[in-house]
């Protein structure tokens, strides 16, 4: 049986396709070549959430979908601390369960770099890069 490799995503990851007009699924299956399974922390969800109430009218529009998309691809949601930042319950979430970590959020990327966690980032405005390993 094959391993299934947990892959975090972040709220900025989720609005790319309405923002550089990707196709993240085709992208994560070509990169990534394995099984995986998209996570995300209730900090994300309640992020989002805040953005569809309270952001200007295109973080709205971009919040919903990336609610939609998360609801449409079965996107698991864990558990996380409500009184942390979004970085903080995505972080957490990586080290604990050994999952990838898919934002372009520049400062998280360098914290996960830091820490060794796998991260997989929009490049050259239509591809996705993974930097780290997935390990075995």
């Amino acid at each position: 049986m094959k391993r299934v490799v947990e892959v975090v995503v972040d709220s900025n990851f989720l609005m790319l396709p309405m923002v550089r007009r990707i196709n993240l699924r085709d992208e994560l299956d070509r990169l990534l070549n394995v099984n995986y399974r998209l996570v995300a922390p209730r900090a994300v969800i309640e992020e989002l959430d805040r953005l569809t109430s309270q952001g200007r009218p295109i973080e709205k529009r971009r919040a919903r979908f990336a609610l939609n998309l998360m609801r449409t691809w079965g996107v698991e949601v864990v558990e996380s601390p409500s009184c942390v930042r979004v970085d903080d319950a995505i972080l957490e979430c990586a080290l604990k369960r050994g999952c990838v970590v898919a934002t372009n959020d520049v400062e998280l990327k360098s914290r996960l770099r830091k820490l060794g966690v796998p991260v997989v980032y929009l490049r050259g405005g239509k591809r996705l890069a993974l930097e780290g390993e997935l390990g075995a």
